[in-house]
């Protein structure tokens, strides 16, 4: 996406694939697995955009849209890990008028018009999955294979925020927080963000204002240069970012390099459904997920369950057993789906070391480099599967990280162990201190100098998400599904048995 000068003032370029996306942002009501499925069955944005349109019956411009697009959308449950049954063709034929309904009511098709309206003229921009500044994070979602990620988010403010920090700390809690929760939110997010961390949190008021205002206390005193921005994810379209008492806060989030975002149109109605749809991004966008007061039944809790999906490391703050604000973050802690805080620096154990946040160029570099690299745009999906070994000797074509998590799963099911990320990363764990992977031996080779190709020295939790990463990259590829969380390896060509 480029700023350009035009009669009209400034407005913002969106290149093909973004507008592409944010069309079909407009056609869905919220997140949409049907369009997700759609999307990993045709070449990028654009072609399935353009399906939706030569498909609406009353169009009528091409004749065979309808089967065609229907092809593509199997073919997309198929590369999802999921089979594409009748009830699926039935459901997505559904959304697919519903698609079309609301695809017929955009003002004109005009790219230069609906470049300035869908960023409000230039007051808010959009990123798409092959942008730099997208959070790569998000796409883990897509690995739950029930769960759509967002098409793009559109934002206001520093977008540079979203990837200044590698592992951010989500931090949430109830609207109704008293004031023991109200001030250890705010002292957990100036110790994050004092270490450099991106502190993100929903814009709400009680829990998420204090952990944006901690943010921002932190970068006040540090500068922005050293200390961690904060982003806040909204529910509707940021034209509707509430509630209206914490305006202020975000003007100060936006004014002091972090960002505001939505996965939604502006003027979208932040409607109560949509706000659990919100919590999966705040889930998939933190590495740390830090919950410090929550009634049993609470939006930080659906926050939680996501995060535990996504497998992400879950902490919560103790509180009064006589207070039912604390009964969520106490329950979560006795069922032990969370890790008790018992006081604010001994989260330094919890998350990475202090570092400065990641500069634009800085993030730019690695994803050139391949260190971070996106694989989540149609596009890049294409042009990996592709080049995918077919038949032959394809794990000749695999990088030691992906040779380790297909042993790993073989020896799963071998034991009748479900192959899922969690047991796949406790395999490689235990198989790292038999044969050395973390000293940089592989099946008896030297991994020194393969980078982030060799399975790397680190903890539960970061291999958990390492795995994660490899996963998604192996399943573009074809080298494994995932369905429901449990790895299949898919069996190569040229009569191989399956393992």
């Amino acid at each position: 996406m480029t700023v350009c000068e035009s009669d009209s003032g400034l407005c913002w370029d969106l290149d093909e694939e973004t507008l592409a996306r944010a069309i079909l942002t407009f056609c869905l009501n919220t997140a949409d697995a049907l369009m997700t499925a759609l999307l990993k069955g045709t070449a990028d944005a654009w072609e399935a955009l353009t399906l939706i349109r030569d498909s609406d019956p009353e169009l009528r411009t091409s004749a065979g849209a309808g089967k065609v697009i229907e092809q593509a959308f199997c073919i997309g449950m198929t590369r999802w890990g999921s089979k594409p049954t009748p009830q699926a063709v039935r459901s997505f034929r559904s959304a697919l008028a519903t698609w079309q309904q609301r695809l017929r009511t955009l003002p004109t098709w005009d790219r230069d018009y609906l470049c300035g309206w869908f960023t409000m003229e230039g007051r808010q921009w959009i990123i798409a999955p092959h942008d730099v500044w997208w959070p790569t994070r998000l796409n883990d979602l897509a690995l739950l294979g029930r769960c759509a990620p967002p098409l793009c988010l559109w934002g206001s403010g520093d977008r540079a925020a979203l990837t200044s920090c590698p592992q951010p700390v989500g931090i949430v809690g109830s609207r109704g927080v008293n004031e023991y929760g109200r001030r250890l939110t705010t002292d957990i997010a100036v110790h994050a963000a004092q270490a450099g961390h991106l502190v993100v949190s929903g814009g709400a008021m009680g829990a998420d204002a204090a952990a944006h205002r901690g943010a921002l206390d932190a970068m006040r005193a540090y500068g922005i240069g050293r200390a961690g921005r904060t982003v806040a994810v909204f529910a509707g379209g940021l034209n509707h970012a509430g509630p209206q008492c914490n305006s202020e806060l975000f003007d100060g989030i936006a004014e002091n390099g972090g960002a505001l975002v939505s996965e939604l149109c502006p003027g979208t109605i932040p409607e109560a459904r949509r706000f659990l749809s919100r919590n999966r991004i705040i889930a998939a966008l933190s590495s740390t997920l830090v919950v410090t007061q929550a009634r049993l039944r609470s939006g930080a809790l659906n926050t939680v369950n996501w995060g535990s999906e996504l497998q992400r490391d879950i902490h919560a703050v103790p509180g009064n057993i006589d207070m039912p604000g604390n009964s969520g973050c106490n329950r979560l802690i006795q069922e032990h789906r969370a890790t008790i805080v018992c006081s604010v620096a001994d989260m330094d154990d919890v998350w990475h070391a202090p570092h400065p946040p990641e500069s634009f160029h800085d993030v730019a570099t690695q994803r050139k480099d391949g260190s971070d690299c996106d694989v989540g745009t149609p596009r890049d999906a294409g042009i990996l599967r592709d080049s995918s070994p077919s038949g032959g000797n394809r794990s000749s074509a695999m990088t030691e990280s992906q040779r380790a998590i297909i042993d790993a799963i073989r020896w799963c099911r071998r034991r009748r162990i479900a192959p899922t990320a969690q047991s796949v990363a406790e395999q490689l764990r235990t198989r790292s201190g038999e044969k050395g992977l973390e000293t940089g031996a592989t099946e008896g080779k030297s991994t020194e100098g393969k980078g982030a190709d060799a399975v790397p020295e680190r903890g539960m939790h970061e291999l958990v998400a390492h795995v994660l990463s490899q996963l998604g990259t192996m399943e573009l590829i074809g080298l494994i599904t995932v369905e429901n969380g449990r790895i299949s390896i898919v069996p190569e060509t040229g009569g191989r048995r399956r393992s």
